[in-house]
């Protein structure tokens, strides 16, 4: 595939790190802008969840068992294991009977490094719910139970909930679902991968939802973004450009594992997605900022607290600023 330079590090004045990639934006009509190709296929990563947790609206699920807004959100979510996010974890599992043992994953610490050494200082043992993918599995569970299977077979391939799941990649990317590729994600479970332009498309219609024609699909989506936006911190935590972003009722972004980042942002009508091929996570906020500012977007409030989470300057560990770094991709051709 061809990448291109997408952002530089500098020490004094001299390039010490690249990140090569690619990034396309789509609006109803199609692409409109994109560096780097946009035909080759990509993994979703973790970008999808916003997509893999309609199933659970479009059953009724969060109704059928009294799950309140905040508790349908983090089914979209990529928590950071704070502590708020293992009560609402351990809320929903209280309301649905599911247990934490019933998870595919092993146990593990949050991703929060605080509230990791926190559990760590205080000897207390990694668990399930601390994984960040746990309201994703959770949300996959209540699934298999109400389409009849074993709870203990959600994560197969070949299971009417993966197969629910795909049913609605496909519905929300235009891709086949035998064309869709699949593969097993870092949690366990199957992980999708379309054509990169798809991925675009996908939040094109998670913000944009009146472009979806199949109206179960479209009030699910409806509802999984209003929840989205009325609890942000639910789907990523505080800090993060993730629940930066949903704080916002004009943007849906997402991360995804090994440098995927998914963007909607509904008063331009239009969706987006970034790959950095070395898989850095670091340039996240300066991959919004620069499709920003190449969308002639403003959006003061949240393009501050994104500068925040990743300013330019590089300071090494004496606090000295040493250097600077940039996004240097251009969607636009000159």
């Amino acid at each position: 595939m061809n990448t291109k330079v997408l952002f530089e590090e500098y020490r004094e004045d001299i390039l010490e790190c690249v990140h090569h990639g690619a990034a396309c934006v789509v609006d109803k009509d199609g692409i409109t802008a994109a560096v780097g190709d946009t035909d080759w296929t990509c993994f979703y990563r973790s970008a999808s969840k916003p997509i893999q947790s309609l199933p659970v609206l479009i059953h009724g699920l969060d109704q059928k068992y009294g799950l309140t807004e905040e508790e349908t959100a983090l089914f979209s979510g990529s928590h950071w294991g704070d502590e708020e996010h293992v009560r609402v974890l351990e809320s929903i599992m209280q309301k649905t009977g599911l247990k934490e043992e019933q998870m595919i994953m092993l146990p593990t610490y949050p991703n929060r490094l605080s509230e990791r050494n926190r559990l760590i200082e205080n000897h207390m043992p990694p668990r399930k719910v601390y994984h960040n993918c746990s309201g994703k599995h959770l949300g996959m569970m209540l699934l298999a139970r109400e389409l009849g299977e074993e709870v203990s077979g959600y994560w197969r391939r070949d299971s009417r909930t993966q197969q629910e799941i795909l049913r609605i990649i496909s519905m929300m990317t235009d891709v086949a679902a035998k064309d869709i590729r699949t593969g097993v994600d870092g949690c366990g479970v199957p992980v999708y991968a379309v054509p990169f332009h798809s991925i675009a498309t996908s939040y094109l219609r998670l913000v944009c939802p009146e472009l979806i024609q199949d109206l179960v699909l479209q009030t699910a989506v409806i509802k999984n973004i209003n929840m989205i936006h009325q609890y942000p911190h639910m789907i990523a935590g505080k800090d993060i450009v993730c629940s930066v972003l949903a704080s916002s009722g004009d943007l849906l972004g997402k991360s995804g594992a090994m440098g995927v980042y998914a963007l909607g942002i509904r008063s331009l009508g239009v969706g987006v997605v970034v790959k950095i091929m070395d898989g850095s996570h670091d340039e996240f906020a300066a991959a919004v900022l620069r499709v920003f500012e190449e969308l002639d977007y403003d959006n003061q409030e949240v393009a501050e607290q994104l500068k925040e989470l990743y300013p330019a300057a590089v300071v090494n560990d004496n606090k000295e600023m040493v250097g600077y770094r940039k996004a240097v991709f251009k969607l636009f051709k000159e």
